[in-house]
Parts: C-alpha cells; structure tokens; sequence
C-alpha cells in the first residue's frame, strides 16, 4: 500500500512539474523585414522580451502573435518559431524568430470598374441596353503605398473619371507618440455624378442625368485612433460634408437634403470601439469581432440633428479541422425617424441579405443576421509561382470553401414603406456559395441564393460575407 501511494505521490508530482513548466524569452529576431521597422513588428507580440510565461499559455501567444501580424496586412506569410537555447530545472531559454514575407507596397495603377453598388446590378442594366451601354465605367489612376516609410503609414490618392467621379487624398499614421498608442487618419474627397440616383420607387433606385453634374459631394474628416491594447481599438471622427445637387433632382424629390435648397451641408461626431479577435480579418475562419459606433449629426443647412447608434458582433467556430461554422448581428437605431433621402441608409449597398442584390431597401433602423457553414474543399495551400524571382510575388497560396448560408434582416421604414413594399419586412434569403481566397487579399465568392420572393439567381462578390465596412 505505501509503495503504491508513493508511486501516486510522484506520478502527482510530475504532472504538477510539467504544469509548471515555464519559458523564457531571452531574444526576439525579426527576418525578412527589408522595409518595416522592427518597432511595427514587435507593437502585435503578444509577448515580450525576457519575460517568462507558462509553455501552454506561450505556444497560444505565438498563434495569436501570428494573426496579429497577418491582420496588419502588410505580410503575405509570417512564421513563428522557438529555439531552446539552455534547459534551468523548469524554466527554459527560448529564442524566438519572427520570419516575415513583405508584400508589395506601391501600387500605382489604372483604374478601369463599374460603378453600381454590385456586379449583378450592373450586369442587369448592361444586358438590358443590349450590351451596348458603357457609361457606368469609371477610369483613372489610383496611388495606393501601403506601409509608407516602414511604418505601416498608408497613403491613397486618386483621380478617377468616368460615371462617378473620385477624387481622394487619405493619410493614415498608425503611431504618433512614443508609446505606439495613438494615430492619425485624415481623408478629403470629392465625387461628382452626371448622373446619380435620386429617390428609391418599388426598391429600385431612379436616377437623373445632368451633364452639369447631377450631385456633388465633399467629405473632409480627421480621426484620432487610440490602441493601447492589441486587440482593441477606439475611434473618435469629426467629418464635414457639403453636398450639391441639380434643381431638377429637388424638384423630383423635395426631401433629398430636406430643405427646398440645392445645396447644403452638416457635421457628425462618431466613436467606435472595435475588439478585433479574429484569424484573418478578410476571410475569418476562428475567433469573433465586437464593433460599437456612436453618430451624432450636427444641422448645419440640412436639417439633420439626431443620434444614430450601430453594433456589429461576429463569431467564428472551427467545428471539426474541415468545416466551420461563423455567424453575424449586425444593426443600426436612430433617434429621429425623419431624415433627408441623402443619408437614409439601409439594405442594398455596403449591408445586404443575400438573395436581394437587386433590391435597395432605405429606413431608419435595421437588423441584420447571417449564419453560413463551409467545407475546405482546399485548406490554404501553398506553393511557388514559376519563373518570378521577386520574393513580394513568387510565394502564393489559394484556398477553396463550399458552403451553405441563411441570411435574416429587417428594416425599419417610417418614410417610404408605401413606395417600397420591402421594407417594414421579414427578409429571408439563402442558398450555397463558392468562395476562393488567395494572397494579397482577394477573395471572389460565387453564389446561388433564394429569397422569400421566391427569386433565384447567381451573385458574384468580391468581400467578406459578414460585411465590415468597406475602406476608402
């Protein structure tokens, strides 16, 4: 009985050993870092240099670390790994290398798009005039230098021409002080339309032409972004916008601005709070999302004057190593159910229930769920592009996921609902997609979806089907 319970004894002492088993890091490497900065790297490490961390809690650091990074997207590939370099009775010496792949940084290219809040649309209206109306094009150059200097700096300026006329300059400073704690974003642009869309009839947008520019919109704004903690991120926006519009549109449509003018203009205040815990931030496969956004709109000669709250909560759960379950709620309350045509926002643009990509849905308040369930036909693969020398290039990867998704949403119409019979309605589409991913962020998801209508139809996108906020 003693030699048996002594046996216990150190079976219970071991294990409690290699529970407490620890690490030490007594060196962090970063290679591959040509052109950022270290300081940019070690800002998303979860852990920190000659600190000391339990094993398990450590090897979890190391995959968060690793998102981290990637969510930066300023990385095509990043890599991870420790080596023991001296065994102390429980606490180990590690070195850790941080191995990135840089992507390409400077982008000036031509731009050639359609200008329609999706390919359907468009291609609705293009099949329509017979394949022969080209006007929804736009074209221009557009400057895209991401991880500006190193450190992770972005700069955007375009000239575009063409349906919806474009013109930006947009600045981002990820870190302003010496904690790494405080940036900048500051952004003017200008978009001018011939013609433009001016009030919504059966969910359909109706548009005028004018060839002295139908609508004309001036957007100036700067944000202080606070980020103490990795995952967490506060924003406090203060915008301008100036809007001017053709007579005949008021005429068409007195409630476009409000108020019997061509022209006018408002403030907004926003906050927004982002808790961002998610693999990969372009197509999510673990991990979840909190965004929270407060408006306040301030009249200036556009009667708005109200508060509009919005939330965005995202889950992602890897069911077994080949299928995955994620789910979204997302929705938008104001305190005013008057608003001007100009800022009434619903379904139908950057927020959509699959199913209804031909439809534009306006009002005050909205809800929107989606739930979708994916098979890696292909988990991310990676290989080597032949005959391309440049490191930002040569090294790609693809991923291939079937799934089948529900969609669920609500809008609520105080204005409009006896021109639109889709809002103040239960909207239910649903089908199965095919989503490919690839390297540099692009991700093109085909899909067949149903709607309550009864209608089918095959959808092409381009983004996340949860649906962030689509970036200037």
């Amino acid at each position: 009985m003693k030699q048996f319970i002594f046996i216990l004894s150190l079976i219970a002492l071991a294990i409690n050993l290699t529970a407490q088993e620890k690490i030490l890091i007594s060196e962090i490497i970063f290679t591959g870092n040509n052109i950022t900065k270290d300081y940019v790297l070690n800002r998303e490490l979860e852990f920190e240099q000659f600190e000391t961390y339990k094993i398990e809690e450590f090897d979890k650091k190391i995959k968060s670390s690793k998102e981290n990074l990637l969510n930066l997207k300023i990385f095509n590939f990043v890599e991870i790994s420790k080596k023991i370099i001296k065994n102390n009775d429980l606490i180990k010496k590690a070195s850790i290398t941080v191995k990135v792949t840089e992507r390409w940084y400077v982008w000036p290219f031509p731009i050639l798009e359609i200008s329609e809040r999706n390919f359907n649309s468009w291609w609705q209206d293009f099949e329509g005039s017979n394949y022969s109306d080209f006007s929804r094009l736009n074209y221009g150059v557009f400057l895209n230098w991401e991880n500006f200097r190193g450190r992770n700096e972005l700069i955007k300026a375009k000239f575009r021409r063409g349906f919806k006329e474009h013109y930006l300059f947009y600045y981002q400073i990820p870190f302003l002080n010496k904690e790494k704690t405080i940036g900048l974003n500051i952004c003017g642009q200008i978009f001018r339309k011939k013609k433009a869309y001016y009030i919504t009839d059966n969910n359909v947008l109706l548009y005028h032409h004018d060839e002295n520019y139908a609508t004309k919109d001036l957007e100036l704004y700067s944000e202080i972004v606070y980020r103490k903690k990795i995952n967490q991120t506060h924003k406090l926006k203060m915008s301008y916008f100036k809007v001017e519009v053709s007579d005949s549109i008021i005429i068409k449509n007195p409630n476009y601005l409000g108020v019997n003018l061509n022209t006018g203009s408002f403030y907004k205040l926003t906050y927004e709070y982002i808790f961002e815990n998610r693999d990969y931030i372009i197509y999510p496969l673990d991990g979840f999302y909190i965004n929270f956004e407060a408006n306040k709109f301030f009249q200036n000669n556009i009667p708005v004057n109200h508060y509009e709250f919005s939330g965005h909560l995202e889950q992602h759960i890897p069911i077994t190593n080949n299928i995955f379950l994620g789910s979204s709620v997302r929705g938008k309350v104001c305190s005013n159910e008057y608003q001007p045509y100009h800022i009434e926002e619903g379904f139908g643009f950057d927020d959509y229930v699959r199913g209804y990509e031909y439809y534009v849905i306006n009002g005050q308040n909205n809800l929107l769920s989606k739930t979708a369930i994916k098979y890696a036909l292909t988990k991310k693969k990676t290989f080597e592009l032949p005959y391309i020398k440049m490191d930002q290039f040569k090294k790609s990867y693809f991923a291939l996921y079937l799934g089948i998704f529900s969609d669920l949403g609500y809008v609520d119409d105080n204005q409009n609902s006896d021109k639109n019979p889709l809002g103040n309605t239960l909207l239910w589409g649903n089908g199965i997609s095919l989503d490919y991913v690839t390297y540099y962020d692009k991700l093109i998801r085909i899909e067949f979806s149903i709607n309550h209508l009864g209608e089918k139809g095959l959808f092409l996108h381009f983004s996340n089907p949860f649906g962030n906020k689509k970036k200037l």
